[in-house]
């Protein structure tokens, strides 16, 4: 079986949201989600349109099909 890698900019293109903390969003949206990215969901709290952001990213990037 192969695979193609590609690097991926996973940040939001919102200049308030820097590298690090997008990294961090979907590090914790990733954890809450059991590493499953079909079960990935924003987080709740001050961080929640950020990761709505982030998500959004990740989606379209990643599986273009279940981001519409």
């Amino acid at each position: 079986m192969s695979s193609n890698v590609h690097h991926v900019d996973f940040r939001t293109g919102d200049k308030s949201i820097s590298g690090e903390i997008s990294a961090r969003v979907l590090k914790d949206m990733l954890h809450n989600a059991g590493y499953t990215t079909a079960n990935l969901k924003p987080l709740a709290g001050p961080l929640h349109q950020a990761s709505q952001s982030v998500l959004r990213r990740f989606l379209t990037l990643t599986m273009p099909e279940q981001a519409r």
